[in-house]
Parts: structure tokens; sequence; C-alpha cells
């Protein structure tokens, strides 16, 4: 991602078929820090430009994606998931 910037352009996305919408959550691991949260995401559809809550400076954050599952028919939460991930900032 662009270093210096809250601008950043990703791909998060829900995929086609699934039961569920998706929430992801950004958080640096270092700190615990939430950098990024989105609305609920249809299946089929993704997100692609975030604003994060702060710019990075050039270097390298692990981070994880922390995926919320939501019910498409009765809205109860289901499973979810932790994505490790590594985020450079150049």
């Amino acid at each position: 991602i662009p270093a210096d910037t809250k601008d950043v352009t990703v791909n998060l996305m829900n995929p086609e078929g699934n039961p569920c919408y998706f929430t992801f959550t950004l958080v640096l691991k270092d700190t615990d820090e939430t950098i990024y949260q989105s609305k609920m995401v249809e299946p089929g559809k993704a997100i692609t430009d975030v604003t994060l809550s702060r710019a990075l400076e050039k270097g390298e954050y692990p981070a994880v994606i922390k995926i919320t599952t939501t019910s498409l028919t009765d809205g109860s939460a289901m499973n979810g998931a932790d994505v490790e991930t590594v985020l450079i900032a150049q």
C-alpha cells in the first residue's frame, strides 16, 4: 500500500454463493490497533477502496484481517476467520 496516506486500494471479497455477509476488520498485530472496519459485504461483492484510520509510515506491519460473518436469512452470527498478513507500506 502507499505509505503516508489513509486512502488505499485493497481487495476484500466475499465470494459468490456464500450464505452470509462478511465484515472485514484490519488490525495491526503489534499494537492491537484497528485501522479499518468495513460495513457488511454481500456475497459476490468486494471492497477495493478503503480509508484507514491513520496513514502508515514506510515499513512492514504484521496484521490480521478479521472476518466476521452474518447470516443472510436471519442476521445471526456465523463462523468467522482470522487471516494473518503483512502490510507493506512503501
